[in-house]
């Protein structure tokens, strides 16, 4: 769950820059400081994430996934930051925005994604 100084995703699945500086800067620290594996089998993307992106950046030539975690300390806790790119680039904010990170109306970045475990599928041969 998001810490109470963070913004929940919209239903678009946006998510403001700086929640997402967050949950990536938490993968790397879990890295740097855990020395525990990581357990996350898979994460679930919804579509309606894929299409807003794709609604939102007709011109983007793909996309770049970031690894996070919602909570440092918690493997599974997994999260994926999704953001178009054009070219090598990036492209986290809205074109016409002010570049505000705190800003979900800003932000260029999604994530409605959840990971695998807590949330798998019973019975399946690529998780089990």
């Amino acid at each position: 769950m998001y810490d109470t100084n963070s913004s929940l995703p919209d239903a678009s699945g946006k998510i403001s820059v700086s929640t997402a500086a967050t949950l990536t800067a938490n993968w790397r620290s879990y890295l740097a400081t855990s020395g525990q594996d990581f357990q996350t089998k898979a994460f679930l993307i919804p579509i309606n994430s894929i299409k807003n992106l794709l609604a939102n950046n007709p011109d983007a030539e793909g996309v770049r996934v970031y690894l996070g975690l919602e909570d440092a300390s918690d493997a599974d806790s997994g999260k994926l930051v999704i953001v178009p790119t054009i070219g090598d680039n990036d492209i986290i904010f809205m074109s016409d925005s002010s570049n505000n990170p705190d800003s979900e109306d800003d932000s260029n970045v999604y994530d409605r994604t959840d990971s695998c475990p807590p949330l798998c599928p019973v019975n399946n041969v690529l998780n089990s």
